[in-house]
């Protein structure tokens, strides 16, 4: 993939989580029609190619080179897998955008260029 093209897929990615984890009306989108909300995010995919949400993955760390591959297959395979970490905070703790900036998609938030740099290769 185009490091270009591999930049500007992270950060819609990394913008629809943080968009889930601190909007519940995303969240809903998300689960009636992950779609739309790839669309609205700039991530848009042939109508053939079927998406899969995943949430469950608290155990596990993200990993965005797997997110990046499953992106750039996914018209030849005809299936997307989005995964979307759900977060489960203790005591009703909402993190704020600070925070949610500095673990989305294993980003950088002093990093939001849309050019490859260290952050996204």
């Amino acid at each position: 993939m185009d490091p270009g093209v591999r930049a500007a897929f992270v950060a819609a990615y990394g913008r629809l989580v943080a968009d889930v984890w601190s909007d519940p009306e995303q969240e809903i989108l998300l689960e009636q029609d992950p779609r739309a909300l790839m669309a609205r995010h700039g991530l848009i995919l042939p109508e053939s190619v079927r998406i899969d949400v995943v949430r469950d993955v608290q155990d596990a760390e993200p990993d965005l080179d797997a997110q990046v591959t499953a992106w750039e297959m996914a018209p030849e395979i005809g299936q997307f897998m989005l995964v979307v970490p759900s977060v489960e905070l203790d005591n009703d703790t909402e993190l704020a955008e600070h925070e949610l900036d500095s673990v989305v998609a294993g980003l950088n938030s002093s990093c939001a260029c849309c050019c490859p740099c260290c952050c996204t290769t």
